[in-house]
């Protein structure tokens, strides 16, 4: 069973992802304190022909086969935008942050309105929490996109979004209340936030803390399904602290082999 984690509520959990789109491609990184992930969309302009990533860093031995079921985008029309993929396919059964990765691929495939190499970069930052309160915001290439004071899980500032989900019901508040751009980095957010609640626990030793321990409902992800969740052993070595590191994301420095003892 995992336990408190004794330096939780002087950190802060950051992630960046970097969005780059070339002719006929589309390239996702994603790094945060659990995950380093990269991703590749091939389209004709018409059609996605092809998705595969690199799973450089990740909780549990079992995320490595997660890349398989991105073969399932394959085929798919990028006139019909994503909400077809989601009506269609399982994100249940896939990774959840190669699915999104997957997905925001998509989404700016379909645009065709970015020029061959242009970037959109992502950093996210959730503050650990304090006197009740978590402060979460985020950036788009710099500029400030969205602030937010966060308690008991639901918005607490600002004032016009006061009260407003951060868990359950979020996509269906967040599609109402912002525009495509202001929605792409509100679901961003959300989903730091809701990766950031695992700073709260230790893991260590990894060994005594298989992803059949941590009680997550089967489908949650790829490694909680029934038949991945019972050989989903937890990854040594692989959590990073960024709270004074934030240079280091989309470095994706290797993970340190732990040598056995005798």
């Amino acid at each position: 069973m995992s336990k408190p984690n004794v330096h939780y509520g002087n950190g802060v959990f950051r992630r960046r992802i970097r969005l780059c789109a070339d002719a006929g491609r589309v390239m996702v990184e994603l790094e945060d304190g659990n995950h380093g992930f990269r991703l590749r969309l091939h389209h004709d302009g018409r059609v996605v022909a092809d998705v595969d990533a690199d799973t450089i860093r990740h909780p549990f031995g079992t995320c490595t086969e997660a890349v398989r079921p991105l073969r399932q985008f394959g085929g798919h029309r990028l006139a019909d935008g994503t909400k077809a993929l989601r009506d269609r396919l399982d994100p249940g059964a896939h990774c959840t942050h190669l699915f999104d990765m997957a997905m925001l691929a998509i989404h700016h495939a379909g645009q065709r309105t970015a020029s061959a190499g242009t970037a959109i970069d992502y950093e996210m930052a959730v503050h650990d929490e304090a006197a009740g309160l978590t402060r979460a915001e985020i950036r788009r290439n710099g500029a400030l996109v969205h602030a937010w004071q966060i308690r008991s899980h639901r918005v607490a500032s600002p004032a016009v979004h006061q009260g407003q989900p951060m868990m359950r019901g979020f996509h269906a508040w967040a599609s109402a209340a912002f525009g495509a751009a202001e929605l792409e980095a509100a679901a961003a957010l959300q989903r730091a936030y809701f990766v950031a609640q695992s700073r709260r626990f230790d893991f260590d030793p990894p060994e005594a803390n298989p992803g059949s321990a941590d009680g997550m409902p089967h489908g949650s992800c790829y490694s909680y399904n029934q038949g991945v969740v019972e050989r989903a052993f937890r990854s040594a070595g692989t959590v990073r602290d960024f709270t004074h590191t934030a240079d280091k994301l989309l470095r994706f420095e290797p993970v340190a082999t732990r040598v056995p003892h005798d």
